[in-house]
């Protein structure tokens, strides 16, 4: 029990101080028992035996003077005598109290002396009556002077037995003191390795290990910081793990995500660097800095447009949701238009249906009469009604166009070579017209393509260019791994925004004869194909459009 209390730093820091006090107090009382014999020494000699020294000297004195009246000698005896006799208060040890006892037993012998001295006054042994009574007194002066110098003696042997006595006792206290010390060094090593191990964890690095130590304390904080930072490890591993899986989910989330704090992005995810080009650490855009909270839809940002929403975030900050619905708002458009179009072609089906047998009936009787009749001018009216039934005949036909809505059908083509069979063909109606036009690009590989609507959008395309005013037409292909283009390009008036706005639109035309549905079916064709057609113009500066299929 006693060892095990001893493993601890708390046994250990109060064993080696309660030693320590234990040697300090041993050398006080011992001390203090010295002090008190030499003081007790002190004592018998400054009451007993300095003062029947100074008796003695003056008995000595008288007798040499040959005094020996009642008055002198006497009091000195009797002074002597009640000094000897007071010891009985004091406290002596054995070998002062037999000394005490000889001196007493001598001032007895000096008054028997004095005695005889007195007795023989006027006789002849007067002489050595008086000599032996000074030889008395002498030997109780000896007597006393000699107690005086062994009680000196005793005392500075006392004292320096105490004095070595404590030096020693104060030593080992020291060595105590000075082990203890160590012992709390060595025991605080430890905590200091510890708390620099904590110190380390705080900084978010790896602690090292625990030194070995027997103190039952530092090992019990050992094994509690060990299971501390198995279970911050743990901790952290699942959060790095929580973290990752988030950041997985942010990264392959369609929609823009991006938090921000005051004007600067704390968090963007590769869809928010992508649509808005945001940086981590960087100010917010300046299109997207002072939306309010809330939702705003079609927001233009650059040439796109998107749906953005703004919510509050932690205490100042602010999360931002985005998508890029222009791909979305075009098929929508898309949609529409082609509901619209599938519409007026079910419309035009029917309007054209029940047009189409009297115009035939009529062209036919018109081409019958026409054989019939001599005269020019009735032969001139009837030619005429004959090519307008045949210009609604061919109004007709596009109208079936719209309507029929057909399936694509693809074959290997030559986009270059195409493109060149369909300028050759309308050629000579543009030359006629004092326009020209040109082919650009290739040689490129045979694609995949349903050649039909190509051509017709192409053939389309350069008819509007020519009625249009242009001079010039350029028709330019080209090809990369995902787009098969034709570009064509004219250098004629140009359009107005709003009439490009609505160049696409059924029954849109800037010309008188003109029916409005070429550039939609056109447009609805290529689209039916997974393409696009788009136009870019501006007052002056000619018009361009492009024909896009997948590759």
């Amino acid at each position: 029990m006693a060892g095990a209390w001893f493993r601890t730093l708390r046994g250990r820091l109060l064993g080696g101080l309660g030693l320590g006090v234990l040697c300090f107090l041993a050398a006080l009382a011992y001390n203090q028992v010295q002090l008190g014999r030499i003081g007790a020494s002190l004592e018998v000699v400054n009451r007993v035996y300095l003062p029947i020294a100074r008796q003695s000297a003056r008995m000595v004195g008288l007798v040499e003077r040959e005094r020996m009246g009642q008055g002198t000698l006497d009091t000195a005896l009797a002074e002597a005598r009640a000094l000897a006799a007071g010891t009985a208060t004091l406290h002596p040890d054995i070998e002062e109290r037999a000394a005490l006892k000889a001196a007493a037993q001598q001032i007895e012998d000096v008054a028997a002396a004095l005695a005889a001295w007195r007795t023989s006054a006027g006789t002849e042994s007067e002489a050595g009556a008086r000599a032996a009574l000074r030889n008395k007194i002498l030997q109780l002066s000896t007597l006393v002077e000699g107690r005086v110098a062994a009680s000196s003696e005793k005392a500075a042997s006392a004292q320096t037995r105490a004095r070595n006595v404590s030096a020693g006792l104060l030593a080992v206290a020291v060595l105590i003191g000075a082990l203890l010390l160590w012992l709390t060094g060595a025991a605080l090593l430890p905590i200091s390795t510890l708390t620099e191990q904590v110190r380390r964890v705080a900084a978010g690095e790896r602690p090292g290990p625990m030194p070995e130590t027997n103190i039952e304390e530092i090992r019990t904080l050992a094994r509690a910081f060990d299971q501390m930072v198995r279970a911050v490890d743990e901790r952290d591993r699942h959060l790095h793990a929580l973290s990752l899986y988030l950041r997985r989910v942010l990264d392959n989330i369609a929609a823009a995500v991006a938090v921000v704090e005051g004007d600067v992005v704390r968090m963007a995810n590769p869809a928010a660097h992508t649509l808005w080009g945001l940086q981590e650490g960087e100010p917010l855009p300046t299109p997207l800095a002072p939306l309010p909270h809330g939702r705003h839809e079609n927001l233009h940002v650059g040439e796109r447009l998107q749906d953005v929403i703004v919510r509050p975030f932690g205490e100042h900050g602010t999360i931002l949701l985005g998508e890029d619905v222009t791909e979305r708002q075009r098929d929508r458009e898309r949609l529409q238009r082609s509901e619209r179009l599938a519409l007026v072609g079910q419309m035009l089906a029917q309007v054209t249906h029940e047009v189409r047998n009297p115009l035939n009936a009529i062209s036919l009787h018109a081409e019958l009469l026409a054989e019939e009749v001599e005269g020019e001018e009735a032969r001139s009216l009837l030619d005429t009604i004959i090519t307008e039934i045949r210009r609604l005949e061919g109004v007709t036909e596009r109208y079936l166009d719209l309507a029929r809505r057909r399936l694509p059908e693809t074959s290997p083509e030559d986009p270059v070579a195409l493109a060149r069979g369909v300028v050759g063909l309308e050629e000579e109606a543009l030359r006629r017209a004092g326009v020209t036009a040109e082919v650009t690009g290739g040689p490129l590989p045979t694609v995949e393509m349903d050649g039909d609507t190509v051509r017709r959008a192409l053939l389309n395309l350069l008819r509007n260019a020519g009625e249009a005013g242009a001079h010039h037409i350029r028709v330019h292909v080209q090809l990369d791994a995902r787009t098969l283009e034709f570009e064509v390009h004219d250098d004629g008036p140009g359009m107005d925004p709003s009439v490009a706005e609505r160049v696409f639109d059924p029954f849109f035309s800037t010309r008188v004869r003109g029916t409005g549905l070429g550039l939609a079916i056109a447009r609805q064709s290529l689209e039916d194909l997974g393409g696009s057609l788009s136009c870019e113009t501006a007052p002056g500066a000619g018009t361009i459009f492009r024909v896009r299929l997948p590759a």
